[in-house]
């Protein structure tokens, strides 16, 4: 995989604020349950807070593999550009949350004025597959980084 492949992904990461997320819903596995989530990324490692109490939450406890879009709303196909992941989550580790929420709220400065929530918990996101699509490239082009 080429530099400038990895370089344009992290440039698509940083740039952006929210994944659309999908899940398999832990009561009923052929159901895939897709949220919208602020995130933040340390290189390729994607990060989100949510509630313990959301079926998002009871989803990934059940099955930790997730795939994820992140894109732009544009009218001409050929301008289209965006990523796809497939990925597995893990709850952060205690040791690592100051870390987490020091970026996280560098990104989103209004989460400081929250009340301390202990139901809310962060998230990482580990990909394993990334697609970066770039139709100006070519229709349905996609460059492929697997880890």
């Amino acid at each position: 995989m080429s530099d400038e492949i990895k370089n344009d992904i992290l440039s698509y990461l940083n740039e952006h604020l929210y994944i659309n997320l999908a899940t398999i819903n832990a009561n009923d596995p052929g159901q895939p349950h897709a949220s919208t989530v602020a995130y933040v990324n340390e290189g390729f490692d994607l990060y989100f807070t949510t509630s313990v109490k959301s079926w998002k939450f009871a989803n990934l406890e059940k099955n930790p593999k997730v795939a994820l879009t992140i894109d732009e709303d544009e009218a001409d196909w050929m301008k289209i550009k965006g990523l796809q992941v497939e990925g597995e989550v893990k709850v952060v580790n205690e040791d690592r949350l100051p870390f987490v929420f020091g970026i996280y709220s560098e990104k989103y400065p209004i989460i400081k004025t929250f009340p301390t929530n202990p139901d809310y918990r962060f998230v990482k996101i580990t990909p394993r597959k990334v697609w970066l699509l770039d139709y100006s490239k070519g229709f349905a082009h996609r460059d492929y980084l697997e880890f």
